[in-house]
């Protein structure tokens, strides 16, 4: 389903505006995080080690850290314009 969003959302992910922004990177990330997270389960129950799940947890941490910059700096610009207007 998150693929399908992703999809769906693509063609908007460089339409100004933080909300339309946020919308493709979640359903983006989330996609590649489910995915992920399959592969880790994967590495964990044939290696029994911790270590595929933790270095997807920090990347799955690092994506959504690096997402959730891109957006405030879209709201912090869309703040700018709106207070230029004004």
């Amino acid at each position: 389903m998150n693929v399908t969003c992703a999809f769906v959302l693509a063609r908007f992910r460089t339409a100004s505006g933080s909300l339309t922004r946020a919308a493709f990177l979640s359903a983006r990330n989330d996609a590649y995080a489910n995915i992920a997270i399959i592969a880790a389960g994967i590495l964990t129950a044939y290696t029994f080690s911790i270590w595929p799940d933790v270095i997807v947890g920090l990347g799955i941490a690092a994506m959504n850290a690096t997402a959730a910059k891109e957006v405030w700096e879209a709201a912090r610009e869309e703040h700018r314009e709106g207070q230029a207007k004004a």
